[in-house]
């Protein structure tokens, strides 16, 4: 559910597009039931987003994936959770559950968000994470643009 707020320094104003009121209240019902009515708020700057296609970070990072996939012989999936694994340890975002507890992996390894909700700084800890672990493997991976 994605909420729309306002913001300046002496006020916060939250609206809640009409789509998402039936989705609003269960949450805030399961708050009051579980939590004494208490829901966690995130605040953050604005992200750059991140560009797609030909020449943009995701295409790099995905094409270096594919290379150590096709070097390895393991499935691109496996690789790309390999890489958030390594970034996790660099930085990179953690996934958390609905609930708010941290998202591991088979092997109790703590996993990374989406790559669609990285920022453009968080894609380049992705795309070093692959170098690293290319490197690791003895692969040269082909620079793309």
């Amino acid at each position: 559910m994605k909420v729309t707020w306002t913001a300046n320094r002496k006020t916060l104003g939250l609206v809640v597009p009409r789509e998402f009121e039936a989705s609003l209240s269960k949450m805030m019902e399961k708050a009051e039931k579980n939590n004494a009515g208490f829901v966690t708020i995130t605040i953050e700057n604005v992200r750059k987003p991140r560009t797609t296609g030909e020449g943009s970070q995701s295409h790099h990072l995905n094409g270096h994936i594919q290379q150590i996939a096709q070097e390895t012989g393991n499935p691109f999936e496996v690789v790309k959770l390999e890489v958030k694994v390594r970034a996790v340890e660099m930085g990179y975002p953690i996934l958390v559950k609905e609930d708010g507890s941290v998202q591991k992996d088979l092997y109790g390894r703590v996993m990374g968000i989406s790559e669609a909700d990285s920022s453009i700084q968080e894609c380049a800890i992705l795309i070093e994470a692959t170098h690293m672990i290319a490197s690791e493997l003895g692969i040269i991976l082909k620079e793309t643009e």
